[in-house]
């Protein structure tokens, strides 16, 4: 296995070990409650920056850089919240089709594929690199909408469309 198969095995592994503690710390509606939280911020607390960087609105890259390595924690901690049981038949309010449970190692892969691409935006910010931002910021708009399929109010492959 390559060392980057290694890595996301790890992540995988990861995954399991921390959403099986967070099972038993937290009831379904707080996980369902934190996790859609989690979703929310990304965009207006993480995103927007690294956008207006991509967009010729800023050139501050060392503020990518951090903001990239804020969203990558807070994605890692967001991919141990969705554990069997968290779903819309025991939390109404829940977008998360079943599909994430059924579907379990595509949904993990489209997760642990938003994370790496929003490292690499962190890791090119971090070298100055403002081509390798913008060639990272397309991936993680691709990684984005896999599990999305469009704006926050739509649905997509995992998520109920809002009501």
């Amino acid at each position: 296995m390559t060392r980057h198969g290694w890595t996301l095995a790890g992540i995988g592994a990861a995954f399991v070990l921390a959403g099986a503690t967070w099972a038993w710390a937290q009831s379904p509606a707080q996980m369902v409650d934190q996790r859609q939280e989690i979703m929310k911020a990304l965009f207006p607390q993480y995103y927007r920056d690294i956008a207006a960087v991509v967009r010729g609105q800023s050139t501050d890259l060392a503020n990518v850089a951090t903001k990239a390595s804020a969203a990558s924690a807070e994605l890692k901690k967001s991919a141990t919240l969705f554990p069997a049981g968290t779903g819309r038949d025991a939390v109404p309010k829940s977008r998360a089709k079943p599909e994430i449970w059924t579907q379990r190692a595509e949904f993990e892969a489209a997760l642990t594929q938003l994370i790496a691409a929003t490292d690499a935006v962190g890791e090119a910010a971090k070298s100055n690199n403002l081509d390798g931002v913008k060639a990272g910021w397309l991936k993680v708009a691709e990684a984005c909408g896999g599990c999305h399929g469009g704006p926050p109010k739509s649905g997509g492959k995992f998520r109920f469309e809002e009501q």
